[in-house]
């Protein structure tokens, strides 16, 4: 069995891993479903490949079914991947499931699984060269968490790539409001790679350091 790094919040849900519903603010983040920004990154991904090539250490943030980072290990086995999601169960019960179905058993080396509310991740979060992340900004509250770990933990010249819905109704979260905090910031930059407009509106944004 896999050992799972916890930070010291969160990680209250089911730990049978039998929830149902799309999200409980502080209690479960989603991470059971495929969203479709995280289909849409993995499809830029295959049809970007040098990008994971060219990254040694790789972090797929709100993991959930694993698939980014999976993506990334099939595709550069000697990277670092670190796999990390706000429940416990998701990442027993869906991550590493997929990882090792998809990888097999014996591709785990320098492979990570850690679960945690991301305000509590700093000391177990590395230096990444590529940041992963698909429909994480979806509230004002996760905008700014997501923020300070790409502030904290993308490398001087690495990239982080975010698959987001253009605007999630209600929460305040989306596109434009996380490119006016990276613009805010200083310290970060980011430009929209690809777009989806018809139907529902979704963006991937590459964020990189000015």
């Amino acid at each position: 069995s896999e050992d799972v790094l916890r930070s010291n919040t969160g990680d209250t849900g089911d730990k049978d891993g039998g929830l149902n519903t799309d999200l409980i603010p502080g209690v479960y983040e989603g991470g059971f479903e495929v969203w479709e920004c995280t289909v849409d990154l993995l499809n830029f991904l295959q049809n970007n490949i040098d990008v994971v090539r060219a990254s040694p250490s790789v972090l797929d943030l709100g993991c959930g079914s694993g698939l980014l980072g999976i993506c990334a290990k099939l595709t550069s086995p000697q990277s670092t991947v670190h796999f990390q999601d706000f429940n416990s169960e998701v990442i027993t019960n869906f991550t590493i499931k997929n990882y090792h179905k998809n990888c097999g058993h014996h591709n785990s080396h320098n492979v990570q699984f850690c679960a945690g509310d991301w305000s509590n991740m700093s000391s177990i979060f590395a230096t990444y060269d590529l940041i992963l992340t698909a429909e994480t900004i979806y509230s004002v509250d996760s905008q700014k968490k997501v923020m300070k770990i790409l502030e904290e933990h993308l490398s001087e010249m690495g990239v982080a790539y975010v698959g987001s819905k253009r605007h999630y109704f209600g929460v305040g979260g989306g596109v434009v409001d996380f490119q006016d905090l990276v613009k805010q910031s200083g310290t970060l930059r980011c430009d929209v790679v690809w777009s989806c407009e018809g139907g529902l509106l979704r963006d991937i944004l590459r964020v990189s350091r000015c």
